[in-house]
């Protein structure tokens, strides 16, 4: 799980902030939460991190937009000193802070039997496994006349579903199945402020402060 947690004592100046009473805090710490959340929003529509880069692409070279559905499971949760800027689902929760910090992925065989490949990203053959089995030797027959030829890494992708390119690259290579595995995941970072919001996020909690003293 994830947090982007937003005090009311973080600078020197926002000591404001501590001389108004608790209700007027917890306000005005709502309120930045809920910017804070509209930025993560933005940055997942986007898909670019805190320092403004595009994600790294999805290794099966698929081309739709990544994390969509983690923006409405965002909430804000505030007390007069803190606002706390989560995830309400603890499997949502997880499943972002794989992406936010980069976290490989540990996938068993007992697991995969559960995977539902209709909604998920390995239900065809990744890019890595077609360019493993293009290097492995795979060939398919030609269409028209004799002989074999090396498909192409998007005919892979697009006959080839991911248990199917794992069987046959393990045929290929003679290799006992295997039990786990880990499924690298790059860093998508979207939870947080970059330089710019945090600054934009401290001038409107000391201008609340001071307008409701």
């Amino acid at each position: 799980m994830i947090t982007s947690k937003l005090s009311a004592g973080d600078h020197t100046k926002q000591l404001e902030l501590l001389l108004l009473d608790p209700r007027k805090r917890r306000r005005i710490l709502r309120g930045a939460g809920r910017k804070v959340r509209r930025d993560s929003r933005k940055r997942l529509r986007s898909q670019r991190d805190l320092t403004g880069s595009a994600w790294q692409a999805r290794s099966n070279g698929k081309k739709q937009r990544m994390l969509k559905k983690l923006g409405k499971h965002i909430q804000v949760h505030t007390t007069p000193n803190q606002a706390d800027v989560t995830f309400g689902n603890r499997r949502v929760g997880q499943v972002a802070r794989l992406h936010q910090e980069g976290v490989d992925q540990q996938m068993s065989a007992a697991q995969l039997e559960r995977y539902n490949p209709k909604n998920g990203e390995l239900e065809q053959a990744t890019r890595s496994q077609a360019i493993s089995l293009r290097r492995a030797g795979y060939r398919i027959r030609k269409k028209r006349g004799k002989g074999w030829k090396t498909p192409t890494i998007r005919w892979i992708q697009n006959n080839l579903n991911f248990r199917q390119a794992g069987l046959i690259l393990r045929m290929i290579r003679d290799e006992p199945p295997k039990k786990e595995w880990t499924i690298p995941i790059p860093e998508r970072a979207f939870l947080g402020q970059d330089e710019n919001e945090h600054r934009q996020l401290t001038n409107y909690m000391l201008d609340e402060a001071m307008r409701l003293k």
